[in-house]
């Protein structure tokens, strides 16, 4: 039986980007577009280093912005959405963008003997610390 490939096609230039999905998640990540090399119609996005934004307010009015993985439950960073799973692209406030930033800098791995390792696992971790921002 012959299938059909579908060639596809990575915009090289990435870029810091908020996408909002169908569920309504704020993804901030270093995104670029997937296109089909002979249509070339747009089919997803690549992202890497993706991070999930929570937010909230103070009783001042002022925005607290944090991040956290996007999928706990695996390892990948890097990896594509599809088309229809993303419903607005933004660009990130300049505050958002350099915590983002910083914490993406700042989550290389480092290895971490077995005892410490094993420690870690029985204690609570931190989250990452949220960037306060001016509404």
């Amino acid at each position: 039986m012959w299938v059909p490939i579908i060639i596809i096609t990575l915009i090289i230039q990435m870029a810091v980007k908020v996408l909002v999905n169908t569920l309504g998640q704020h993804i901030v990540a270093d995104a670029k577009q997937v296109e089909n090399k002979e249509t070339k119609e747009l089919v997803a996005y690549w992202v890497k280093n993706p991070r999930l934004a929570a937010y909230s307010r103070d009783e001042e009015g002022n925005l607290a912005v944090g991040f956290s993985p996007f999928c706990v439950l695996s390892d990948e960073q890097e990896f594509t959405i599809r088309t229809d799973s993303v419903v607005a692209i933004l660009e990130p406030r300049d505050d958002v963008l350099a915590e983002y930033e910083r914490i993406v800098e700042g989550a290389q791995v480092v290895p971490v003997p077995a005892e410490e390792a094993a420690e870690a696992l029985t204690e609570e971790a931190p989250a990452e610390e949220p960037v306060a921002a001016e509404a």
